[in-house]
């Protein structure tokens, strides 16, 4: 019983050392992929780069999304896992398609974020909603983009199309807060709060700062239920 253990033990961990090893290669190759569009595009056409103002520029981005970059993965590394995570960084469309995609799949196959199982289901959901992906995008651009755009943008139907990523959000979090009362009761009071004080705009520049915030008072909240005995096993 003990080799088997020890067996799965070793298993585990040389997956996961050649998940994060693959995830490693591939990022290093997309980054270079995505620098390359720019960098060659100006070396064709003769326009010099001066990266010093290209940062001046880009600092204010910098300073919006870096923080947004760090929680988001931080948030959505215990669903996804080392594998997703990487897979996901690099495709993109992690909010409003990857994660819900793979939480559906891990309620479907029956399995929990976090564990081994659950980490296999997310990598295939990943990777499946990025082949998906890409077949859209491509339909989209060569064949069906031309006459679908209109309707999208119709009067009608604009609205509705432009809460897509609230409705996920949403589908997501309901069935979450039910399962998990005592624990959801802190981090949905502290959010609708702030909400409430900063109003719509402040909340919106701040979210990242709001997000990370609302993750150490639910750690703390969830420390102190289990402590006083609340959270059952």
């Amino acid at each position: 019983m003990t080799e088997k253990i020890n067996k799965d033990q070793e298993a585990s961990i040389r997956f996961s050392n050649e998940i994060n090893n693959l995830g490693r290669v591939t990022s290093i190759i997309a980054l270079i992929a995505m620098f390359s569009v720019p960098i060659g595009t100006a070396y064709y056409y003769g326009v010099g780069l001066d990266f010093g103002k290209a940062l001046a520029a880009s600092s204010s981005l910098i300073a919006i999304f870096l923080p947004t970059a760090v929680v988001e993965n931080l948030s959505f590394y215990p669903v996804f896992g080392a594998g997703a995570m990487y897979l996901g960084s690099i495709t993109g469309n992690i909010t409003n398609m990857k994660l819900p995609v793979t939480i559906s799949g891990q309620k479907i196959m029956g399995v929990e974020p976090g564990t081994e199982k659950g980490d296999i289901i997310a990598i295939i959901m990943v990777g499946v909603s990025s082949m998906v992906t890409i077949v859209i995008l491509i339909l989209g651009a060569f064949l069906i983009g031309t006459w679908l755009v209109p309707i999208l943008n119709h009067p009608y139907l604009k609205p509705g199309f432009d809460q897509i990523t609230p409705a996920l959000y949403g589908a997501i979090t309901v069935p979450q807060i039910f399962k998990s009362k005592k624990l959801s009761i802190t981090p949905l009071i502290f959010a609708i709060g702030l909400f409430f004080i900063l109003g719509p705009s402040g909340y919106a520049s701040n979210q990242s700062y709001i997000l990370i915030t609302n993750m150490v008072v639910s750690l703390i909240a969830a420390y102190f239920l289990f402590k006083k005995g609340k959270l059952e096993d």
